[in-house]
């Protein structure tokens, strides 16, 4: 058991992936205490009963840290819990909204699912909510490879593609929604025939889904992108085009993202980042001569972010320290204009 320090605050972060739930306890230098990671590709099928069960994952999982580091959750010292989720979804409300990696749901106020649940087992500290790539690039922000940037955006490639872009400092988010490019139209062909617009998006081209669906369509027998990429290392060199097709759609979308707010940086988190050397150099390649026949004042460097595929829960864990800081700040704020 890690010993705690008494000096630091800690939070909980969340991150709903796709396929996983990863939780962790963390302190307010951005260090993580306790680590744990399940899958929930058995607990999230279901409209009705389906939120209930991940929520009461979350619920367990905060428990567990909670035995074997009861300090931690000691008023003094716990800051709260924050909660992070691929979209749609409404950061204000709360709320999932018809969300991509979970077909069968509809509209889930899972902020308030959770933080109802926490204060039945006796945690009242409020619950955070953001977008997960959103929270992805606070982390890298915070202790990463964002420090002190104005403006960069972190793209999460896994089951889809997140994207979240910090402009001038806030989330590029209105009215709790926004920041969904990885939902960006990727090709045009035949798509006023589309009867499934998600194919033809960046994330229905490069998520790991897509991907794996377009493999399936050509005759792959296997049933994960796992057993994909693992099909290839084997030489089965017919699929690499896929990963082609995901670098070249990526490195459009970086583009745009450059053009459209002249960023600093874009790392790059998620799953599929273990696997980037079927992709990353080719992305690298393709963003460079598209960015630089426009303008290539509006290059910016593309990285691998520092959290890797725990950007996402480290940046929820970040949520209830970011806006006790700007709380903080706006109460010195009146304080100093009463003066």
């Amino acid at each position: 058991m890690k010993l705690l320090s008494k000096k630091r605050k800690y939070t909980i972060g969340i991150d709903l992936g796709g396929t996983k739930l990863a939780a962790a306890l963390v302190d307010d230098h951005g260090d993580i205490v306790a680590f744990h990671k399940e899958s929930i590709l058995n607990l999230k099928k279901g409209t009705t009963n389906g939120p209930e069960k991940v929520v009461g994952l979350m619920v367990d999982l905060i428990l567990n840290f909670k035995k074997n580091h009861p300090d931690a959750f000691n008023k003094k010292y716990f800051s709260g819990v924050g909660l992070a989720s691929a979209g749609p979804l409404n950061v204000e409300q709360g709320e999932l909204i018809y969300p991509v990696n979970f077909p069968e749901w509809k509209i889930v106020p899972i902020q308030k699912m959770l933080s109802d649940k926490l204060k039945k087992i006796g945690i009242s500290s409020k619950v955070y909510f953001q977008n997960d790539a959103i929270a992805a690039a606070r982390a890298e922000g915070w202790t990463g490879g964002a420090q002190d940037l104005l403006s960069y955006a972190v793209v999460t490639i896994g089951t889809g593609i997140g994207t979240g872009v910090i402009f001038n400092r806030q989330p590029v988010q209105t009215l709790g929604m926004g920041s969904e490019f990885g939902h960006l139209i990727a090709r045009t062909n035949d798509i006023h025939e589309a009867k499934d617009l998600p194919l033809y998006t960046v994330e229905g081209i490069s998520s790991g889904t897509g991907i794996l669906r377009r493999a399936l369509e050509l005759g792959f027998k296997g049933s994960s992108i796992e057993e994909l990429v693992l099909a290839l290392d084997k030489g089965q060199t017919q699929y690499q085009i896929l990963f082609d097709d995901a670098a070249d759609t990526l490195a459009a979308l970086c583009y745009n993202l450059s053009v459209g707010f002249c960023l600093q940086k874009i790392l790059f988190s998620g799953g599929l980042i273990k696997v980037r050397r079927l992709y990353w150099k080719r992305l690298q390649v393709r963003y460079r001569g598209l960015i630089r026949q426009f303008n290539p004042k509006f290059e910016c460097q593309l990285i691998v972010a520092h959290h890797l595929n725990q950007a996402g829960v480290l940046g929820a864990a970040s949520l209830p320290y970011h806006f006790d800081s700007k709380k903080r700040a706006k109460e010195r704020s009146s304080r100093e204009d009463q003066n």
